[in-house]
């Protein structure tokens, strides 16, 4: 071998590795929203969520893309780590299929047609997504031409005697399995080393028996890209992190006990390969195929194993890694500063956390009307309290909304960041009113000994029971984004001003027949009045905003 090959062989690595990255990059800048949105849709269910899994990753070229995205779901709350344990898995048998790929030899043949296409389309094309649809064609290309480049400068390496004694070794499966697993960890890639053996395998620098340990080490190496992609993430995305380590070694070890127990001439696991590939292909020549249907015996034969015995794992899982404990203190519960680069899924989080404003708002309006109703003074305690975790949610919200305006947006993302501002300021607002304004007046009422006439009194609690039935509305308005309704809340706007004026009316009309409470109150009463109106404008602000931030306004 020739320092010509060893510089053909590097540098075929290097262009394996760069068309992996640039086809995982590009498809997650084409299509990322798509697949966010297909595992938090489709993982409602076990089967679901391993289809999933499988098709996310075969998509995606990568287990660990999908395991780190996986964590990052589950660190945010839009997954919980029981849903994810499906996704593990299907994303764990997902990940052989490149290799599937790879043992289509005349495949790498077409390197040059797949560079050439996705070059002269990015040329072409303007749009940001075509572009990044041009350049994952780009990527598959460099893939092959990687693969092309390390076959041929492996070809000399089959007559070369310390190599092939160093090979020699390779079939204990010990050393085989330890080190694949290194040289996964090192280049964070199970695919590549997929690659790489089945290039050898092309070369026939490398036969079935040592290929097929340094796969399995492989599929274990691949874990610690997942590992360190959830380090600054919180407990339950380490532990979706750590579970796929635990799911790849019982698969390693499953295989490895395969390959002890001799079985028509051959071992047990390597038989299997073998049959499957002449069922599949009908030749027993083939030695890419043998690898790579080995390669994904493992998974298959795993989860066979696993998936009846998922309860009894996370158990024994769960001793070992508990997970988080729920939060005691008030605090925000959604907002992480690991997930600023994913801002579409910050996005959802920053929406979780504005309606977590929503029920304490809700527990201001009904407080505020039993302090009139019961005339008690300690519940003021409690708005004031109320409000207090309402300010600290805003200020968080908006902190965090402003860290997310600095990472590169789309346009809705960019209306949808705008409009969360708009939102929580109003929200913020509104309990102010309640806080500042409506406790205010419930204050000098009791102060003063006063108490509104029992007409007085039916129509302020009609008057709250509307604005807390509005604040509802709306909130489910937004919670949905459901813009259907919220055209008709913003069309009934001015209901709100209507039943203020009917109720102003009632109330002189009690003036000018000399009810006593009537006179003594009509101050508290009309500010009451004016108070809970400007509490229903804040919500139809809200409403104006979510049609806005849709494009409907």
């Amino acid at each position: 071998m020739t320092a010509y090959n060893l510089f053909d062989l590097v540098g075929g690595l290097a262009v394996f590795l760069f068309g992996m990255v640039m086809m995982n990059n590009n498809i997650t800048a084409f299509a990322g929203d798509k697949l966010r949105k297909i595992m938090l849709l489709l993982t409602r269910s076990k089967v679901r969520g391993y289809l999933t899994g499988l098709g996310v990753t075969i998509l995606n070229q990568s287990s660990s893309a999908t395991t780190v995205l996986e964590a990052m779901l589950v660190g945010s709350g839009l997954l919980t780590f029981q849903q994810s344990l499906a996704i593990t898995l299907g994303a764990e048998l997902g990940s052989t299929f490149l290799g599937q790929l790879f043992a289509f030899p005349k495949i790498t043949k077409l390197s040059t047609l797949f560079i050439a296409a996705g070059f002269f389309a990015y040329l072409i094309v303007s749009s940001k997504r075509r572009k990044s649809a041009a350049n994952t064609l780009l990527g598959f290309g460099f893939l092959f031409l990687g693969m092309e480049m390390m076959s041929r400068a492996m070809e000399p390496l089959k007559g070369y005697p310390p190599f092939l004694n160093a090979m020699k070794a390779v079939e204990a499966p010990e050393l085989g399995i330890l080190l694949g697993l290194v040289f996964t960890m090192i280049i964070q890639s199970s695919g590549a080393t997929s690659g790489i053996v089945i290039a050898m395998a092309i070369a026939g620098s490398i036969n079935l028996y040592q290929a097929v340990p340094i796969n399995l080490g492989a599929s274990i190496g691949t874990c610690i890209t997942a590992i360190l992609g959830s380090l600054t993430l919180n407990r339950e995305a380490k532990r979706t992190a750590y579970i796929h380590v635990v799911f790849q070694t019982i698969g390693v070890f499953i295989a490895y006990i395969l390959l002890h127990i001799p079985y028509g001439g051959e071992n047990l696991y390597i038989f299997l390969a073998k049959k499957i590939t002449f069922l599949i292909t009908g030749t027993m020549n083939n030695l890419p195929r043998q690898i790579a249907m080995a390669h994904t015996l493992m998974p298959v034969i795993n989860h066979i194993v696993v998936i009846p015995l998922l309860p009894w794992i996370v158990k024994v899982f769960n001793r070992f890694v508990p997970p988080m404990p729920p939060k005691e203190e008030f605090g925000v519960q959604y907002l992480n500063d690991s997930i600023l680069t994913e801002p579409a899924i910050a996005l959802i989080q920053v929406k979780k956390e504005i309606l977590r404003m929503a029920p304490i708002i809700k527990r201001m309006l009904e407080t505020s009307q039993q302090i009139f109703n019961h005339r008690d003074r300690d519940l003021c305690a409690q708005i004031k309290a109320d409000d207090k975790q309402l300010d600290y949610l805003r200020r968080e919200i908006v902190l965090y909304l402003t860290k997310i305006s600095k990472q590169p947006l789309t346009d809705q993302e960019s209306r949808t960041q705008v409009g969360y501002l708009f939102i929580v300021n109003e929200l913020e607002n509104l309990a102010d009113v309640i806080d500042k304004n409506v406790q205010d007046r419930a204050k000098k009422l009791l102060k003063k000994g006063l108490q509104f006439s029992e007409e007085g009194m039916e129509e302020v609690n009609e008057l709250f029971k509307m604005v807390q039935h509005n604040f509802i509305h709306v909130m489910t308005v937004f919670e949905k984004d459901d813009l259907e309704e919220a055209k008709k809340l913003s069309r009934l706007a001015e209901k709100s001003w209507e039943v203020q004026t009917a109720l102003r009316r009632k109330h002189f009309e009690r003036l000018n027949v000399g009810v006593q409470p009537s006179l003594e109150t009509t101050e508290i009463h009309m500010d009451l009045l004016n108070h809970l109106h400007r509490i229903d404008q804040h919500m139809y602000h809200i409403v104006q905003a979510i049609l806005e931030m849709h494009g409907a306004g």
